[in-house]
């Protein structure tokens, strides 16, 4: 995990400094400004992922405001940003993985005591996938899979839309919690990833 969240904060990093060289000294500050680097879980709510991830899956994002996509509300305390995170989970049970990339709207609420707390709405687009060994399909007596339509088998990566709610609070300038919860498509596929994650992110 923690090999994974550098990996990801490396390859943020590099992409911000390379969009910083292609663009006017004067604008690196907003561009910056508007980048943030975050790792949480994902909760699955459907049987067949919790049979792999047994809790929760694990995983790191980015998140950058934008202000080429305009706004869909009116008001300054409305904000747009693009998200991508990317979840894992390996067991013994097998290994499931999520790829979610999302366009947000974020209404920012009055700051109180230093703090403030925004939430929002989201489309997103999930490319998972995932393999559930077959000896780790829970049975009944009769012999017969009680995992909520588990089975043994690959799921080939496939992409699948949906949409989200989220909430979060700014602690400081940087620091911020976010929560959020994923409606996904499960159209010709067992089980899709959707769930509650919570993410702990820093901006810079």
């Amino acid at each position: 995990m923690i090999v994974k969240a550098a990996l990801w904060k490396r390859s943020a990093m590099a992409l911000a400094a390379v969009a910083a060289m292609a663009v006017p000294t004067g604008a690196n500050a907003d561009l910056i400004h508007g980048l943030s680097i975050r790792v949480g879980a994902l909760f699955p709510s459907q049987q067949a992922v919790r049979d792999i991830s047994d809790v929760a899956m694990y995983g790191a994002g980015i998140d950058y405001k934008l202000g080429f996509i305009p706004k869909l509300l009116n008001g300054e305390a409305w904000s747009s940003s693009i998200s991508i995170d990317g979840f894992y989970a390996g067991r013994k049970a097998g290994v499931v993985r999520d790829y979610r990339a999302s366009i947000n709207q974020v209404y920012t609420f009055e700051e109180q005591g230093g703090h403030s707390a925004y939430a929002g709405f989201g489309i997103a687009a999930h490319t998972f996938g995932g393999r559930l060994n077959s000896d780790s399909v829970k049975t009944d007596s009769t012999g017969k899979g009680t995992g909520g339509g588990s089975f043994g088998g690959r799921q080939p990566m496939v992409t699948r839309f949906g949409g989200s709610l989220l909430a979060g609070m700014n602690i400081s300038r940087s620091l911020y919690l976010e929560g959020r919860y994923d409606w996904v498509d499960k159209h010709h596929t067992f089980a899709s990833p959707e769930g509650f994650s919570a993410m702990v992110g820093w901006r810079f």
